[in-house]
């Protein structure tokens, strides 16, 4: 197996490792912050959802410009529409992320030698910015994990 197809494979799984991962939380408990300062599970989601849209425009300039200059992507939890039902933030990261598996999968394979200059990481590849999301994914699936396990310490319940 190639590397992109292995980072395609992975990038494919995160929506059902999500829904798996939150099966059991009571729809009532994803909005819920442990603390003030920690993200909620639907927060997370959101987060999710609105920076695969970005990195997919990124990762966009990238095949159409010629190394082109990628500002680093700031999370901001302030506008999360953590209200929504579950169900509904999974089901956006999902279609988010169907919509950049059906770019890349389209992609001549020249296309992930292509170089852009980020503004953290310098020079890179497109490659490496694929990673970068697989990296960004496991990030986050360790952060909802964490969150249940927060919520079964705590007495609160499955969730996961």
């Amino acid at each position: 197996m190639t590397r992109r197809a292995m980072l395609l494979d992975a990038l494919a799984a995160t929506p059902a490792d999500v829904g798996l991962l939150l099966r059991r939380l009571p729809a009532a408990a994803a909005g819920v912050r442990p603390a003030a300062d920690v993200w909620s599970v639907a927060d997370v989601l959101c987060h999710l959802a609105v920076t695969e849209g970005l990195y997919r425009a990124r990762l966009q300039r990238v095949v159409g410009e010629e190394r082109p200059f990628l500002p680093y992507i700031h999370p901001d939890a302030a506008g999360h529409e953590a209200e929504r039902p579950l169900a509904e933030l999974i089901a956006d990261f999902a279609e988010a992320r169907a919509e950049t598996l059906v770019f890349l999968r389209e992609l001549p394979p020249g296309a992930w030698q292509r170089r852009a200059v980020h503004e953290t990481l310098g020079e890179t590849t497109f490659r490496y910015l694929v990673q970068g999301l697989v990296d960004h994914d496991t990030a986050h699936l360790s952060q909802l994990a964490a969150l249940l396990q927060r919520r079964r310490a705590a007495g609160e319940g499955e969730g996961g």
